[in-house]
């Protein structure tokens, strides 16, 4: 009887973990989701410091997790992003409005994406 109990303890953490894992990453993108959207507003209206500012700090905050996400993402997905980020400040160094907006929908596209592949659903599991 005490294996069983064992074994639903270690359930019950790895489900905890999980929990805590994916609530932590949806806390992460939605808040690099929103900085980059105020990036994108800051750039339309022509201040372009500021924008890549704030593209530099959601890109230093990504960065700094990256032991974490390398961990518990696949490398890929964690790479890709970090390009991303790369992508857009050099199209915000540049002012290139275009091109900016475009690399900027695709990071903020693929940050929530992130956060919806983790997320347990049928749909994942399957």
């Amino acid at each position: 009887m005490k294996k069983g109990w064992l074994a639903i303890g270690l359930l019950v953490g790895m489900v905890a973990l999980s929990w805590w894992h994916v609530s932590a990453l949806n806390a992460l993108t939605d808040d690099l989701g929103g900085q980059l959207r105020r990036a994108e507003t800051l750039a339309e209206s022509g201040e372009w410091d500021k924008a890549a500012e704030v593209t530099r700090e959601a890109s230093e905050q990504w960065d700094g997790r990256a032991f974490y996400l390398h961990v518990t993402l696949d490398h890929r997905t964690a790479d890709d992003i970090a390009v991303g980020f790369a992508e857009t400040l050099e199209f915000l160094e540049w002012q290139e409005a275009g091109e900016y907006s475009a690399a900027n929908a695709r990071l903020m596209e693929q940050l929530e994406l992130l956060g919806q592949v983790e997320w347990p659903s049928l749909e994942n599991l399957l």
